[in-house]
Parts: C-alpha cells; sequence; structure tokens
C-alpha cells in the first residue's frame, strides 16, 4: 500500500511543539510594505482565487509607485505611468489604499482609517503631496489593466456522467469554472504549467491512492493522528491568506528596505494568484472526481483493486470543484518557492485560521502540512496533492526567473530554494516506498 504524503506526520509530530513564535503585530509604525499586506490579510473577503487576485493588484501598485519615488530604479510591472515620484511611504499607502477601496468598498472605513496612521507619519510638503500622486496614479493604471481579465466571467460546468468525471458534492453551481481563463500575472496563460493527466481508473496508482485516502480520510479513520485531524481541520478553515500571513511573519524582522520589501512581496503575491489561476486550469481540464465520489461508486471503475463503500464519509466536505490538482497544494507550492528563495527555510512561526494555531519551524514544514492535510481531511488523493506542490514551485521559480519586479535571487537564495523543493520531493518518494504504517 503506498503511504504518500500522508505518512510525513512523523515529521510534523515531532517539530510542531518546538516552536517557538515571537512575533509582534504589524503596525503603521512599520514598513508600509508590510503594513498594507497587513491590513489587507485581515480584510479582504471572497474565495481565495478573488483574494489573491487582489492582494496581487496591491502589491503591484505598491511595488511600482515605490520604485518610481526611488527614480525608477528598477523597472516597473505597469509601463508608461507618469508620475512625480515622492515620498515613499505615502505613495505605497495611497497605491494600496485606492486598490483595496476599489475592489472592497464595503470595508473602505477601515481603509481610509489606515491611510490616515501611515500618513500621519510623513511631513506635510511636497514630497507627500507627489507620493499620494504617484499612488493613486499606479492604482488607477493596476485597476485599468485588471479591469477585462475575465475574473468576473460567468461559466458554467456540466458532468459527462462517466465514470472518474466530477459531480458537485455539493447542492450547488460547480465553483469558479472559468478562473483558469483568468489573464495570469507572470505567467504566460492558465495552463503555462499544467500537469499531466491523473492516473487512469484502472491503474495500480491510482488504487494506491484512493486505498490511502479511503483508509486516512475518512470521517472514522482508525488510522489518522490526533495532530493529522488538527492538521486537516486547522487548513480546510483557510482562504486565500495564509501565504500571504506567513510571509508577513517571515519578513517581519528581516532587514530589508521599503524597495526591497515591494520587490518580495509583489512576487509572492502574483506567485499565489497565477497557483489558483493554474490549479483552476488543471481542474475543470480533466474534471476528476473526489475521493467521496470515487469510493462510493468504486463498483464503476474497473479496478479490481478499489471496492465501493456507499456509506463512506470524509472527515469534512469538499469544495464544489474538481479534485485534480490541489489548490492548497499549489498554494504551498508557490508561496514556500517564493519565501525560502528570499528568505530561507529556517523560521520558526505561528498562525491562526478561524481561531486555531499551528506552530512550525521551517517554511517546507508547512507547505508540506498544508498539503497533507487534504489527504488526511478526505478530501484529495495523495497524487492531487503532489501535483500541486509541483506546480506551485513551477511557478514560484518561474516568477524568480523572471524580471516583472526585478528580484531575481542572488545565487545563494537559488540553492535554498532548490534545497527546499528537494525536501519536499524527497520526504514523498522516501515516504511512497515504505510498506510500514506509521504509529
Amino acid at each position: 500500500m503506498k503511504f504518500g504524503f500522508a505518512a510525513a506526520a512523523g515529521i510534523a509530530a515531532l517539530t510542531m511543539a518546538q516552536a517557538q513564535p515571537a512575533w509582534a503585530a504589524i503596525t503603521a509604525e512599520d514598513d508600509p510594505v508590510l503594513f498594507w499586506n497587513e491590513v489587507a490579510v485581515g480584510l479582504v473577503p471572497g474565495s481565495p482565487p478573488a483574494q489573491t487576485r487582489i492582494y496581487a493588484m496591491v502589491n503591484i501598485a505598491i511595488h511600482d509607485a515605490v520604485n518610481a519615488t526611488a527614480g525608477h530604479v528598477n523597472n516597473p510591472y505597469l509601463r508608461g505611468v507618469q508620475t512625480p515620484g515622492g515620498d515613499s511611504r505615502a505613495a505605497a499607502s495611497k497605491a494600496a489604499r485606492d486598490v483595496l477601496v476599489a475592489l472592497n468598498p464595503g470595508n473602505a472605513a477601515q481603509y481610509d482609517a489606515a491611510l490616515v496612521a501611515s500618513l500621519a507619519l510623513v511631513p506635510d510638503g511636497a514630497a507627500k503631496t507627489a507620493g499620494l500622486q504617484t499612488g493613486a496614479a499606479y492604482a488607477g493604471a493596476v485597476l485599468a489593466r485588471r479591469a477585462n481579465d475575465g475574473a468576473s466571467a460567468v461559466s458554467s460546468y456540466s458532468p459527462d456522467g462517466t465514470p472518474g468525471n466530477w459531480v458537485p458534492t455539493a447542492p450547488a453551481p460547480a465553483a469558479l469554472p472559468h478562473w483558469g481563463d483568468v489573464t495570469p500575472f507572470g505567467m504566460t496563460s492558465g495552463d503555462q504549467f499544467r500537469p499531466g493527466p491523473p492516473p487512469a481508473l484502472d491503474s495500480a496508482e491510482y488504487a494506491a491512492a484512493f486505498n490511502e485516502v479511503k483508509e486516512w480520510g475518512s470521517a472514522g479513520s482508525l488510522l489518522r493522528t490526533a495532530d493529522q485531524t488538527a492538521s486537516a481541520l486547522f487548513w480546510d478553515a483557510a482562504n486565500g491568506a495564509p501565504w500571504l500571513r506567513i510571509g508577513l511573519l517571515v519578513a517581519e524582522d528581516e532587514p530589508k528596505t521599503t524597495l526591497e520589501f515591494a520587490s518580495s512581496f509583489a512576487l509572492l503575491t502574483t506567485s499565489l494568484a497565477d497557483a489558483l489561476i493554474a490549479g483552476f486550469d488543471a481542474k475543470y481540464e480533466y474534471a476528476l472526481w473526489r475521493p467521496i465520489t470515487a469510493i462510493r461508486n468504486a463498483d464503476l471503475d474497473g479496478n479490481d483493486a478499489t471496492v465501493s463503500d456507499p456509506n463512506w464519509n470524509s472527515l469534512f466536505a469538499a469544495p464544489n470543484h474538481p479534485s485534480y490538482l490541489s489548490t492548497h497544494s499549489a498554494l504551498s507550492g508557490a508561496g514556500a518557492g517564493i519565501l525560502i528563495a528570499l528568505f530561507g527555510d529556517d523560521h520558526q512561526f505561528e498562525f491562526s485560521i478561524a481561531g486555531d494555531s499551528r506552530a512550525f519551524t521551517s517554511i517546507t514544514q508547512a507547505a508540506l502540512d498544508g498539503a497533507n492535510s487534504r489527504l488526511w481531511g478526505g478530501i484529495h488523493f495523495s497524487f492531487d496533492n503532489a501535483a500541486g506542490l509541483v506546480t506551485g514551485q513551477q511557478i514560484a521559480a518561474h516568477a524568480l526567473a523572471g524580471n516583472a519586479f526585478n528580484a531575481v535571487p542572488e545565487p545563494a537564495a537559488w540553492t535554498m530554494m532548490i534545497l527546499g523543493f528537494g525536501l519536499v520531493g524527497a520526504i514523498h518518494r522516501r515516504r511512497a516506498t515504505a510498506a510500514v504504517r506509521p504509529a
């Protein structure tokens, strides 16, 4: 029997309790890039794809506005915008506020209050005025650029009724079937990093993954540990914010300039947004059924190594979109790839989702935990998670190799990133070949 990502829990269980986070809240007195991402991560609503799109737009506007105040020392993402430069805090704050208010007017009062708090640190005068003009110009430019990016398109999905084809797991329309066609931020298209198809239903690989999730992801699993259950429930409550939150925790004590933070968070957020575009492209391209459908209908899959259980339930309900690939895992791959390259992997941090907290001793550990959680929750096959991690990593590598934000890491940082990717792959391969059940 193949255990794939499920068996990586041994490392997580040994290291989770060792983390000693000591992070202070980010306030207006901190770097403006960190402050405005803190504001956004706490207030931006919506589905994870919609949230990551907003985070990316905010950080593009911040990045280009800060670059303008530094005399355009780096290439802007948005070309052809003429601005007077000015104070960087004023420019970043105005850029962020204007994008956030335009895309989330329901929280305009909070964004306005954040702007007042941030601008109180900037002396009145020509530099402040110019900075405000610069921020407004780039906010307007990114809003215009993304006005017709396909995010508001309307489309539908109809299952074809064949074994393996996804059917809605909730009494509602399929979620976001159009998102794979949204204009990417750094990729050339939504299918640029599309993985190959999932294993055939009659294959041994499919049967191994089927039996794995059937045992480990069931509501009443006798194999899943208490920590694995906690992980599954923790990440199940996640939206589009966790990897931006992790980025803030990791970056908070880094000795970087506002210009460097602007580049780092533009890379992070655009990669996260692209990870979900790529993920939904694959989801509706392959339209693979969820484990609950597969297990209840295993008598239709043509595989003698799978056995149906019409009463099987996952630990929690699956989202109402196809199984392959796992977008939680794609976010983990992209987020971890960017952060390891820019800041290294050796970070202890803790963060909360919906009131529950979970601590980690490295970025890689958090990425594995997020990917594993979908198997432990019974809503993804292990190959969904593996494909998601790889796709996210490819997107991160593509973003780092490009010059959209002129932030290609130094060779040492590339080495750190590659080591991080290798660790994820090595754990999966080593555990996948073991036929011993973890305690």
